[in-house]
């Protein structure tokens, strides 16, 4: 995956999660400037690449489970 392509997964992300860059930051790397960065050019390498990636199924596993325990409660 290159650089193009993981940019464009978080923002992907961020809009379907209907997250703020600075909230993704923080979240995900306790950097508030980590998708504004990644927007002015910063390249990102194995570790943090991994981080973000796991961060992000982490978050959506949560989001799935939220969802079926409502839809279990009737909501």
């Amino acid at each position: 995956m290159n650089e193009e392509e993981f940019q464009l997964q978080v923002e992907q992300f961020l809009h379907r999660h209907g997250l703020t860059a600075t909230t993704f930051g923080l979240w995900a790397m306790n950097d508030s400037r980590f998708v504004f960065d990644l927007r002015n050019g910063r390249t990102c390498y194995g570790r943090t690449l991994r981080r973000v990636r796991q961060f992000m199924m982490d978050y959506e596993a949560k989001q799935d489970a939220k969802r079926l325990r409502m839809a279990g409660q009737g909501g």
